[in-house]
């Protein structure tokens, strides 16, 4: 009687290993667009750029965008980040989403701490709105618009990044600043300055 053959068994898979053989994480860089990104923006902060290439307004910090204030640059920005984090945990989800069993989706938790009332982003968004509606109109438009797909920029963000890094001798590729970008800009941080401010007077 023939001998029966053992089944194969799964495949082992390739790739670098640790000494104990366990697979060694692969990191992932998300797609070519998100690499070339990242990699535009890695040379600045000593070599550590690409932490912050992801949003509109960490590449706007990069560049120097959020200098010349009467606060730190990365104040500003964190201001935008916590501002827009908190919007997207109190309006969950764009128009016309289904919500079938009409649950309250506001107040999720994250590493700003729940806000389950939306009370400290009615406050924020309050804030926001005293720097005038021209300034939240801007504010939407750096860090609120482009949830989702931050490897966008705002059309006059684009060109005011592209004038920075022409000036700095590195590659630029698109339009230059037209009239009225560079005011955008300032209202946009005349809005976040308005929250850094109502931190500091808060933690006076």
């Amino acid at each position: 009687m023939a001998k029966r053959r053992s089944k194969a068994g799964r495949p082992r898979k390739s790739g670098a290993r640790h000494a104990c053989g366990k697979l060694k994480a692969v990191r992932d860089d998300g797609s070519e667009r998100t690499l070339a990104l990242r990699l535009r923006f890695r040379p600045f902060q000593g070599g550590k750029g690409d932490q912050w290439a992801g949003t509109p307004i960490g590449r706007a910090w990069l560049v120097g965008l959020l200098d010349g204030h009467d606060a730190d640059p990365a104040a500003i920005r964190d201001a935008g980040l916590g501002y827009a984090e908190r919007y997207w945990s109190y309006w969950p989800a764009p128009g016309g989403v289904a919500n079938y069993e009409a649950e309250d989706r506001r107040g999720t938790s994250w590493a700003g701490g729940l806000d389950m009332s939306g009370e400290r982003f009615q406050a924020l968004d309050a804030t926001v709105k005293s720097a005038g509606r021209a300034s939240y109109d801007a504010v939407q438009s750096l860090v609120v618009d482009p949830h989702w797909f931050p490897e966008g920029n705002p059309a006059w963000l684009d060109r005011l990044i592209n004038a920075r890094l022409a000036a700095m001798k590195r590659a630029a590729s698109g339009e230059l600043p037209r009239a009225g970008d560079a005011e955008q800009l300032k209202l946009a941080v005349d809005g976040l300055l308005a929250i850094v401010r109502g931190t500091r007077r808060r933690a006076a």
